[in-house]
C-alpha cells in the first residue's frame, strides 16, 4: 500500500512538473492563440501542492468547528433534562415480577433492586429480561447519585441518530473539500492531458524522437521544447495543425477504459480473495473453537464431582477440577450458574447465582499443554467482579449448574 501511495504521489509530481515546464515555455512563443495563452496563464498560477495544503487547513478548521460546535450537543438533554453524555452508565435488567429491576450500584459495588415505579418508569411497558440504561453523576462528596433511566433500545436509537448526524456533517465537509479541490484542479489543469495527447502525436508524426531520443536523456516534453526552440518560426503553426482524429480519440478512450477495467477487475479480485480467505479462516476458527469448547466442557463435566479446594500440590497451577472448585467456592453454599467461554488463548468461567449478587469472572491461560487436552495446567490470569455483565445475562444463557456442596 505504501508502495502504491508513493507511486501515485510520484506520478502526480511528474505530471505537475511536465505541465509547469511545458506551460512556462509554450506561453513565451509568439503566435499562439489568445484563448490558449489565457488558459495557460491561469494554469501557471495554480499549484496542486499549495491547493492541497489549503484544502487540509480548511478541512481541519471546519472539522474542529463542527465537532466542537454540533458535536457538543447532548442528544439526551431534551428528553431527560440532564446532560448525560460522559456520565457513568449502568445496565439494569427487569426481573421476573416485571415490576422491579436489578443493577450494580456504582457506590456499593453490589447488585441492588429498585422498583420501576421508583425510577419513574411504567411497569406495564416492560417484561422480564428487558434492559434499561441508568445514568449516574459523581457529586462533590464522592458518591454517585442517580440522574435518569432510559430503555436500552431508545438509547441505541438516540445515539445512532446523533452519531449519524455528526458523521454525515463530517463526511460532507471532507467530501465537499475534496470535490472543490478536484473541480478547481480540473478547471485549471484539465486542458493538459488532451494537450499532452497532441504533443505525443506531434512527437511521433514529426519524428522528434529521432533527433532528441530518450537515450540522450530527453522525455517527450524536453524533446518538444528542444525541437520548438530550434524550429521556433514554424513550430506554433505546425503544432496548431496537429489535431486528434476521431479514431485517435476512440483509441485513447479504449486505452483508458481498458486500464480502468483492468484496475477495477484487479481490485475486485483482491477484495474477493481477501474476503474468501477471511470467511474460510473464520469458519475454520469457529469450528476449532466449537471443538475446543466441547473438549473443555467434557473435562469440566468429568471434574464436576471433584471436591478439592484448590491446587492440591501447593502450586499456582490449575487443572479442570481446580477450576470447578474455585467456581463453587466463589459463592459457598449456593447453586452456581456458570457460562464457559474458550478461545485459542484462554478459558473463562463466568459465574453467578439465583440471588444475583454479582457476576464473577475467572480467566485461565495454559501453562503446560493445550486448551481442551487432558492434563493441561493453567494459570489464573484474571479474577474480577464484572461490571459489564449482569446476572440475568448468565441466567438466561448458562452452560451448566454447579450444585451446592452442602446437601
Amino acid at each position: 500500500m505504501q508502495l502504491a501511495t508513493s507511486m501515485n504521489i510520484g506520478k502526480v509530481m511528474d505530471e505537475e512538473a511536465k505541465r509547469e515546464r511545458f506551460a512556462s515555455w509554450y506561453i513565451t512563443l509568439p503566435g499562439i492563440p489568445e484563448y490558449e495563452k489565457e488558459m495557460i496563464e491561469k494554469s501557471l498560477k495554480y499549484n496542486v501542492w499549495k491547493e492541497l495544503i489549503t484544502l487540509f487547513v480548511i478541512y481541519m478548521i471546519l472539522s474542529l468547528t463542527w465537532f466542537f460546535g454540533a458535536g457538543l450537543y447532548d442528544p439526551f438533554q431534551s428528553i431527560t433534562g440532564y446532560k448525560l453524555t460522559g456520565k457513568k452508565n449502568v445496565i439494569a435488567v427487569v426481573q421476573e415480577d416485571g415490576q422491579s429491576l436489578r443493577l450494580k450500584d456504582p457506590n456499593k459495588g453490589e447488585h441492588v433492586q429498585y422498583t420501576l415505579a421508583e425510577l419513574g418508569m411504567d411497569p406495564v411497558q416492560y417484561s422480564y429480561g428487558n434492559r434499561l440504561q441508568t445514568y449516574w453523576e459523581k457529586e462533590t462528596d464522592g458518591e454517585y447519585h442517580f440522574l435518569a433511566i432510559l430503555p436500552e433500545k431508545q438509547v441505541s436509537k438516540i445515539e445512532g441518530l446523533y452519531y449519524g448526524v455528526i458523521g454525515v456533517g463530517y463526511f460532507t465537509i471532507l467530501i465537499g473539500g475534496i470535490s472543490v479541490f478536484f473541480i478547481r484542479k480540473k478547471r485549471y489543469t484539465g486542458w493538459f492531458p488532451r494537450f499532452y495527447d497532441r504533443l505525443e502525436k506531434f512527437y511521433s508524426e514529426h519524428a522528434v524522437w529521432r533527433k532528441y531520443s530518450v537515450e540522450e536523456g530527453y522525455d517527450t516534453i524536453d524533446a518538444i521544447i528542444a525541437y520548438g526552440n530550434k524550429n521556433q518560426p514554424s513550430f506554433v503553426k505546425e503544432f496548431s495543425c496537429t489535431r486528434l482524429t476521431r479514431e485517435d480519440e476512440k483509441k485513447k478512450k479504449s486505452k483508458i477504459i481498458a486500464v480502468w477495467l483492468t484496475t477495477i477487475a484487479g481490485m475486485t479480485g483482491i477484495v474477493l480473495i481477501i474476503s474468501l480467505q477471511v470467511s474460510i479462516a473464520s469458519e475454520i476458527e469457529q469450528r476449532k473453537n466449537e471443538a475446543r469448547t466441547a473438549a473443555v466442557l467434557e473435562k469440566l463435566q468429568a471434574a464436576i464431582n471433584g471436591k478439592r479446594s484448590g491446587p492440591d500440590d501447593g502450586s499456582e497451577d490449575y487443572n479442570y477440577a481446580d477450576m470447578i472448585d474455585r467456581a463453587r467456592n466463589t459463592f459457598p453454599e449456593e447453586d452456581v450458574y456458570y457460562k464457559l467461554l474458550t478461545t485459542e488463548e484462554y478459558v473463562s468461567l463466568i459465574v453467578t447465582t439465583k440471588k444475583k449478587q454479582n457476576v464473577c469472572f475467572d480467566r485461565y491461560v495454559p501453562v503446560h499443554g493445550s486448551i481442551g487436552e487432558e492434563g493441561t495446567e493453567y494459570k489464573l490470569e484474571i479474577s474480577m467482579v464484572s461490571d459489564a455483565i449482569q446476572p440475568d445475562d448468565i441466567l438466561h444463557n448458562y452452560t451448566g449448574i454447579l450444585l451446592s456442596t452442602i446437601p
